[in-house]
């Protein structure tokens, strides 16, 4: 228990008392690219228990964690972690150990064993059973546009290639794509996560932030932000239209297809994409032949074009600790009114709406949680030269 906020830790159900002085570092960490969120815990084990006398076996490898910015709100999560690689080490100089151990959130079924078996049906019941039954979760959250019969194969596969596998080459029944696999913790509950970018930047706002240091209404505050874009290093490849090939086993011919930026979602009113940028694209020539699964690659370009277009700009941004922030949510960014030389008013470029892509939690002297911010370009009212955005979200 911090004077600053709630923290209780367990190794292997027994309780640690941990003086935050000790703390060297606590990170947990939840990435919409990742299955499984993951720990990082760096002690001060001055009395050498944790690093020389306690057995690291079974018991001491798994780290339960519970956290919230204070003791008396309701807004706590809960996470099991399994340790997976212990590291302790100290200095000559300094009498006391460093105990430093990582791991996984705890699950089951996820990378071992290997499967040679088939699925028939509902595309979403197969994957909510599959989760429910094998992978030790407690919800699963599934997206609907991909309830239609498919047979899936799963050749001498674990359940970690299958899911990486279909992330990639699925497309759902209203043509959705991009779609993302994961296991979140949220709300004491290991949630199975499956759905597509489209869905997820349509999702309401879970949380509003202001460029403060202080919460104002309902506008939580950012402590400190940083911005990195794309612009010209995807500008160079043609980011404008995707150009691609496939082998199309029936007729024996190579068959070529394009996508276009403008026929694609966005979170922001201009792609950071330029109007001028080259119309010829880096073709993706890696599909191979199709089959009964992929019978023009729909699935897998759309996936990859997509994902390619929600990493056009990033933003990192730190507040106050968010326990059950997750990836996949929708924020909203409100920076402040600017005035240029010329006496106009205008919305910073950077507000507007964002798709959470990563969270990290940093518990040290106080409760931070940094947010990886992830969308299609920028919002302007002023003349540009990038390319509007014909279908995006709208305040």
């Amino acid at each position: 228990m911090s004077n600053s906020y709630f923290l209780g830790v367990k190794f292997g159900g027994v309780d640690l008392p941990i003086n935050i002085t000790n703390l060297k570092e606590l990170t947990i960490s939840q990435d919409l690219d990742k299955f499984l969120p993951e720990i990082r815990l760096k002690l001060n084990d001055v009395s050498g228990a944790l690093t020389h006398i306690f057995p690291f076996d079974k018991s001491m490898s798994q780290i339960e964690v519970e956290l919230a910015l204070n003791d008396t709100t309701t807004d706590k999560n809960y996470f099991n972690f399994d340790v997976y690689r212990r590291q302790p080490g100290g200095d000559q100089s300094d009498p006391s150990s460093i105990y430093d151990v990582s791991g996984l959130l705890s699950t089951s079924g996820l990378f071992s064993p290997n499967f040679s078996r088939g699925f028939s049906g509902s595309v979403q019941e197969t994957l909510e059973t599959l989760a429910l039954n094998e992978l030790n979760v407690d919800d699963t959250d599934v997206s609907s546009s991909l309830d239609y019969d498919l047979n899936i194969i799963q050749p001498m596969w674990n359940n970690s290639y299958l899911l990486n596998y279909l992330t990639k080459n699925l497309i759902g029944s209203n043509g959705e794509y991009g779609y993302k696999c994961s296991i979140q913790t949220k709300n004491y509950k290991n949630i199975f996560l499956f759905k597509s970018l489209a869905e997820m930047m349509v999702n309401p706002v879970s949380y509003n932030f202001n460029l403060s240091d202080k919460q104002y209404l309902d506008r939580l505050p950012i402590f400190n932000w940083y911005i990195y874009d794309n612009y010209k290093l995807y500008g160079s490849f043609g980011m404008a239209k995707q150009n691609y090939t496939y082998f199309d086993w029936n007729t024996g011919t190579f068959i070529s297809n394009t996508l276009n930026v403008q026929d694609y979602y966005s979170m922001s009113d201009y792609f950071a994409i330029d109007k001028s940028d080259p119309a010829v694209s880096n073709e993706i020539f890696s599909t191979g032949r199709n089959n009964d699964f992929n019978g023009e690659f729909q699935g897998r370009i759309e996936s990859n074009y997509s994902n390619r277009l929600a990493d056009l700009v990033n933003m990192w941004i730190t507040t106050q600790g968010l326990p059950n922030a997750v990836p996949g949510q929708t924020v909203q960014i409100f920076f402040p009114q600017s005035t240029l030389t010329d006496g106009g008013i205008y919305s910073y470029c950077y507000s507007g709406y964002w798709l959470v892509k990563k969270v990290v939690h940093n518990l040290g002297d106080v409760f931070l949680t940094k947010l990886l911010l992830c969308r299609q370009g920028t919002d302007m009212n002023k003349n540009t030269t990038l390319l509007p955005a014909t279908n995006y979200k709208r305040f």
